[in-house]
């Protein structure tokens, strides 16, 4: 995530739980879509995964990025 630098990261993962579970989540979701992508064919049911993970992956992707622009500003106050 390119919005995301490596020292915030660091800190939200060690302070910010939901931050966590998301970045947990979004790995996860990676990780599966990439097993997916590298299958010649799709099942129905896999293309419907397939959707599903990117859903995850973007809704996790957005809260993420709502917690880094949070931590953030109270930085800079």
């Amino acid at each position: 995530m390119d919005f995301l630098r490596p020292e915030l990261q660091e800190r939200l993962m060690k302070e910010h739980f939901e931050f966590r579970k998301l970045m947990e989540e979004h790995k996860s979701a990676d990780s599966r879509l990439g097993d997916l992508q590298k299958k010649p064919s799709l099942s129905a049911r896999e293309t419907l995964e397939e959707v599903e993970l990117k859903k995850i992956k973007l809704r996790a992707k957005e809260r993420i990025y709502h917690i880094v622009q949070e931590a953030s500003k109270r930085a800079e106050q």
